[in-house]
């Protein structure tokens, strides 16, 4: 398996559990958290979530050395796109693997590296706690790849506009005080305090009415991001990322970022 799964009282911890491949997304982690997260909506007994990574990352993105992920990953795009626009029954409307498809309160204990997909996932949670050993950004266009997963639409809503087209656009990633300061961390800790700290505040959230606290999520959202073009948004990400998914500089970006070296992109 490579998620793990602990549940304790009200509490669900998801651990991302690939350490030799920095915890990146393949397959069968994604399906793995896509059927974590709509029994843990369904789960009465399950209040708040929890999710982390094994070793020194939080989640690398998606694997892109695995045979076939370009591949893979048009098809991905495609159908995403497909469901997107055939779907509005998610919470939000947004990846399949986030943590989207349910108003109960997610915090991202972000352990290490959170690059690219993994970015896109912690984005999507509702809380971030990162050690301070932590790192976190897109790497996307460094690839040859538009930032999916709700990374454009969530950035530039959470931190100042300018911060989040410079994270963008230069593909590169913050320490863990930078994403405090500018918004996107909730709470920094010591790598020892870090899942205390998400656990002291999962029993908090638990502690209160569950169905007052899915009402305030889903009122903040709902109020804030998609009454403001939100899913509109998401829409238009998720057509652009098809449409980049087919060129040769993201075939190219992908490949060299496998054989481990520089990328020649030719603008097609």
């Amino acid at each position: 398996m490579t998620v793990r799964i602990e549940t304790d009282g009200k509490i669900a911890t998801v651990t991302l559990d690939r350490p030799e491949r920095m915890n990146a997304i393949n397959p069968e982690m994604s399906q793995q958290l896509d059927e974590f997260w709509s029994d843990f909506d369904r789960d009465d007994n399950l209040h708040v979530a929890i999710i982390t990574g094994a070793g020194r990352a939080f989640c690398a993105g998606r694997d892109l050395v695995r045979p076939d992920a370009h591949r893979d990953e048009i098809e991905r795009a495609a159908s995403s796109a497909a469901r997107r626009e055939a779907d509005s029954s998610n919470a939000a409307g947004l990846s399949s693997w986030g943590p989207d498809k349910t108003w109960k309160p997610v915090i991202a204990a972000i352990n290490g590296w959170c690059l690219a997909g993994g970015f896109a996932l912690a984005l999507s949670c509702d809380l971030r706690i990162m050690s301070d050993a932590a790192r976190i950004g897109s790497m996307a266009p460094r690839r040859g790849l538009l930032p999916g997963g709700g990374q454009v639409q969530r950035l530039a809503r959470y931190v100042p506009f300018g911060k989040a087209l410079e994270l963008l656009l230069r593909a590169n990633h913050l320490d863990a005080h930078e994403a405090q300061r500018i918004g996107l961390a909730n709470a920094v800790t010591s790598p020892d305090d870090l899942l205390p700290t998400a656990r002291e505040w999962a029993e908090e959230i638990a502690s209160n009415a569950p169905l007052a606290v899915r009402a305030s999520k889903r009122a903040a959202y709902e109020g804030v991001l998609l009454q403001s073009g939100f899913a509109e948004g998401m829409t238009l990400e998720s057509q652009l990322y098809s449409e980049i998914m087919v060129t040769e500089d993201a075939r190219e970006g992908t490949t060299a970022f496998a054989e481990k070296r520089p990328a020649e992109f030719t603008g097609r």
